[in-house]
């Protein structure tokens, strides 16, 4: 630490100009002697709080960023089943559209006649709630950057939730013809917009309360909660394709999003019980708060935004090609429907183990040395999945779908604390949730019909898709060279102490600090 600069939480408890000057109005100054005895009370109160200051300094490296008593042993388990449980809702959500838009929503909603044209529509409308999403981020990521975390996380969990209980009543296009569509698109965008913060939320919660030595392994848990989300959509869609067809397409399919409804109301009841960020309470404490978080993010990190959303690009476009993509491409080599769906589902079982250890390596050996390999391993990924689909072979799509948790799904944990280091505390909420959706809306959105058009152009081949895939992780790759290494970084500091700092002090600083 350079000259005699204090740490942040030492020169706060010291009393300032203003405060010695109300202090030494106490008595009167009359004489020596009470001059005397008014220097004396003032030294002895700022020695009161430096000694005070120090010991929450302590308390601050072992556990949370916080002087709260709530050590994060006891905070962590409320904590972490909360932000499990609204992910889970939020994916389960996600998913189970992608899923019934793949194969059921064209023949429900859209008008009969060519079963691909359905499809495209069907998908069409999936891509209106990831268009929805940047949208959510910001009116949600500003909620949280000036109100708080936990308000952003409750409001996206009822919105969400909500939005899917809707879609499980609706009528069909059969029943009140176009207005059925409609009906599908604005409850979509409701879907889109509450997903544009729930997971930036969830993975910048754990981040700041969690110790700085393992922050990659417990803002990666969240990402858990996707994979229970694909895993109890997948297992719901698997279960109604068990009915006989006409139940399937008059009750069958709303049973999945009728289920969204007891989801929300146990999570709801979970993160009520949560304590507010500790990072966001200092911000508020020190007043630090932007009035419009977003256009700070616009303004002062806008780099550092483009850099995050090339970081998240590769995952980000993966996601919809084999959940959603892959489905129909699956169902047109002739494999049976439920191959592909427990595939998924033992993708996503899988995943659950392999995102928190991806989580835990970058605690071990830094951000990017993992995020390199994980890069590496994406770019190879997509050829190898749809050569393995190609076979029409059982085993052999459900290994395809199994590699996605090592080769695919493993990035996600590696990117959550990544992520939330890169950008300071006013404004991490809205610059994590914008990065993520603006990928999201300019990747995830048009994907699945971006791949049925480059399928076409090679008559039904998929190795346009897997070469697009691959072109994203080398841009991954690339994007990673001009980051910095960001592990154990302290997460407190806000633009303005990262600007007076500099930024490239900041980084330098907190490995110096973690080597003395």
């Amino acid at each position: 630490m350079s000259g005699d600069r204090q740490p942040r939480t030492l020169r706060a408890a010291l009393p300032g100009p203003p405060e010695r000057r109300k202090l030494g109005k106490i008595l009167p100054h009359r004489n020596n002697q009470h001059r005397g005895l008014t220097q004396t009370l003032a030294r002895n109160q700022t020695d009161q709080n430096l000694s005070f200051a120090l010991i929450s300094s302590l308390k601050e490296s072992d556990t949370l960023v916080t002087s709260s008593p709530t050590s994060w042993n006891e905070a962590k388990r409320r904590l972490i089943p909360a932000m499990v449980l609204g992910t889970t809702l939020e994916w389960y959500d996600m998913f189970l559209y992608g899923s019934a838009s793949a194969l059921l929503f064209g023949k429900l909603f859209f008008p009969a006649g060519d079963p691909v044209t359905g499809v495209a529509l069907a998908f069409a409308v999936f891509g209106v709630g990831y268009a929805a999403r940047p949208l959510g981020a910001v009116v949600f990521g500003h909620i949280g950057d000036r109100l708080g975390r936990k308000a952003t996380l409750v409001a996206t969990l009822i919105l969400m939730g909500g939005a899917t209980t809707l879609m499980g009543l609706l009528p069909t296009y059969a029943a009140i013809g176009f207005v059925a569509p409609l009906l599908l698109v604005i409850l979509r965008l409701l879907q889109g917009m509450a997903a544009g913060a729930e997971y930036a939320g969830a993975l910048v919660m754990l981040s700041e309360a969690a110790p700085r030595e393992r922050r990659g392994f417990f803002s990666s848990i969240p990402g858990i909660g996707i994979y229970l989300g694909i895993i109890l959509s997948s297992a719901a869609v698997s279960a109604i394709f068990l009915l006989p067809e006409e139940d399937l397409y008059s009750w069958g399919w709303r049973v999945p999003f009728l289920i969204s409804a007891v989801l929300v109301v146990i999570g709801i009841y979970v993160r009520r019980g949560i304590s507010e960020s500790p990072v966001f309470a200092a911000v508020e404490e020190e007043k630090a708060a932007r009035k419009t978080p977003i256009v700070q993010v616009l303004r002062t990190s806008k780099l550092r935004l483009i850099q995050a959303i090339l970081l998240s690009s590769g995952v980000v476009l993966t996601a919809p090609i084999v959940l959603t993509y892959s489905l129909v491409y699956s169902e047109q080599q002739g494999t049976d429907r439920a191959i592909p769906l427990v595939g998924t589902l033992i993708g996503a079982l899988l995943a659950v183990l392999v995102v928190p250890s991806a989580g835990q390596l970058t605690d071990k050996y830094g951000r990017k040395p993992v995020y390199y390999v994980l890069a590496i391993m994406l770019a190879v990924f997509p050829f190898l999945f749809f050569g393995l689909l190609s076979t029409n072979i059982a085993g052999l799509v459900l290994l395809a779908h199994a590699l996605a948790a090592p080769m695919a799904w493993a990035m996600t944990g590696a990117q959550a604390s990544y992520l939330s280091e890169l950008f300071p505390s006013d404004i991490r909420l809205s610059g994590v949730a914008l990065a993520r959706e603006l990928s999201g809306s300019l990747l995830a959105a048009p994907g699945p019909l971006i791949a049925l058009g480059l399928a076409g152009m090679l008559g039904g081949a998929p190795w346009l898709v897997a070469g697009m895939v691959a072109l994203l992780a080398v841009a991954t790759i690339i994007t990673l060279k001009t980051l910095p290494e960001t592990r154990g970084l302290d997460l407190t500091k806000t633009s303005e102490e990262r600007k007076n700092g500099g930024e490239a002090a900041t980084y330098r600083d907190h490995v110096v600090s973690k080597e003395g």
